[in-house]
């Protein structure tokens, strides 16, 4: 992977009307350009997969005629999820670093749907230009993929979520490891599909107070399954 070519930029984020926090919309960018191939990866995997949009796709998808571009940018396949998470992950970590200042402050970190709300809250708020979530669609693809095992950037990315994780490992420590991280993989598939719920229903405007309801059932659910016979 041709890192020292890779020159990302972490979006800057604005609160838009409705609460959620929405990038700004992108300098002009360059077709094919690692930005333009990140958006687009962004969009397709979360939408179809990550085995159900290839490399080609994406690339194609980007603007860039070039059959190799992907290659050169990212390497692989694994050197592009990786590369979206560098890009992305950082400004959720910023707002999940204040929730769990808040959190500390109020003295409810043993809350575990507190502790839950921290790790998804951020994804909840972040939306793209067409009032989508498709970053948490992205999310939910990659909990899905087999070939790909998130441990080892969290603590580097995401330390406040790594932080959050650790606590309900301790507090689940009657839960087998390998029972723990099944559970784990089955909370992110109930909070990101609460998460994009609504999404698919474009063809009405979108209910902003029935979005918040399905994401907080979401993770209330995730709260009593993660602790099951705890």
């Amino acid at each position: 992977m041709k890192v020292a070519r890779l020159k990302m930029t972490q979006k800057k984020s604005i609160r838009s009307v409705n609460g959620h926090v929405q990038a700004q919309p992108p300098p002009a960018r360059g077709v094919g350009t690692a930005d333009a191939i990140i958006d687009a990866a962004i969009q397709l995997w979360g939408a179809r997969g990550v085995d159900g949009a290839s490399l080609r796709e994406i690339s194609i998808a980007a603007g860039s005629a070039n059959n190799s571009s992907i290659g050169y940018h990212f390497g692989d396949k694994r050197g592009l999820i990786e590369a979206i998470f560098r890009a992305r992950i950082p400004v959720l970590e910023e707002r999940r670093k204040l929730l769990l200042e808040e959190a500390k402050a109020r003295g409810s970190l043993n809350d575990p749907l507190t502790l839950i709300q921290i790790t998804y809250q951020p994804v909840f708020d972040e939306i793209d230009a067409q009032g989508c979530h498709s970053f948490a669609a992205f999310l939910r693809a990659v909990n899905r993929y087999s070939e790909w095992d998130g441990k080892a950037w969290t603590q580097e990315l995401a330390p406040s979520a790594f932080l959050v994780m650790q606590i309900l490992v301790q507090k689940a420590s009657q839960v087998p490891q390998a029972l723990f991280d099944a559970r784990v993989r089955l909370i992110n598939e109930i909070c990101y599909g609460a998460i994009t719920d609504q999404d698919k229903n474009q063809s009405r405007a979108p209910d902003a107070e029935l979005a918040q309801k399905i994401f907080q059932d979401g993770l209330k659910a995730a709260a009593h399954l993660l602790f099951l016979d705890v």
